[in-house]
């Protein structure tokens, strides 16, 4: 899967259905993370970042083995040949391209926006506003976990199915740890 190296499927919302939940199996990506179920939600995927390059020879051989410096491959007329090396411009000599301009400056004043969400949504949470802080640390606290060795983010609430409930605090809350 060759992809930009921005939010994506990391988190987990790859409706894949050529593989069954723990059925073993091997993606190849040029997305920047390969922790485990990261991608489609699998714990028994393998996932191997590589260069986009690579990834797109893979993608057309349909083999993890491929070698596109030395192996060839058969095309419809029946004659070997082999992938050229890629090229392009490191970086567009005219700029990126900016995209359509979609950001809407938020109101100076914004006391009368109103913000709607069915109370019975599980999906979303109008939260209340802490109060201000009042410029003291809180001392004296219970530990609610600690930690040794590698610890990430997928650990302590892991991508998926829990995904849809990001925007309700208390949903959500129920995934941690």
């Amino acid at each position: 899967t060759v992809l930009a190296n921005a939010c994506g499927p990391c988190i987990g919302q790859w409706d894949r259905r050529d593989v069954k939940k723990g059925e073993k199996n091997t993606i190849v990506t040029s997305y920047n993370r390969n922790f485990t179920a990261r991608n489609d939600g699998n714990n028994a995927t393998h996932c191997f970042v590589t260069s986009p390059e690579l990834v797109t020879a893979l993608s057309i051989t349909g083999r993890l083995d491929f070698n596109p410096v030395k192996d060839e491959l058969t095309g419809s007329d029946g004659k070997k040949f082999k992938l050229s090396d890629p090229f392009a411009d490191e970086l567009p000599a005219k700029g990126f391209d900016p995209g359509q301009d979609t950001y809407q400056q938020p109101p100076s004043d914004g006391t009368k926006v109103q913000v709607d969400v069915a109370p019975t949504s599980e999906r979303l949470q109008l939260l209340q506003p802490f109060d201000k802080w009042d410029g003291k640390d809180l001392t004296e606290m219970t530990i609610l976990i600690k930690v040794k060795g590698k610890c990430t983010t997928d650990h302590i609430s892991a991508a998926g199915p829990w995904l849809k409930y990001r925007g309700h605090l208390d949903n959500i809350s129920n995934n941690m740890f």
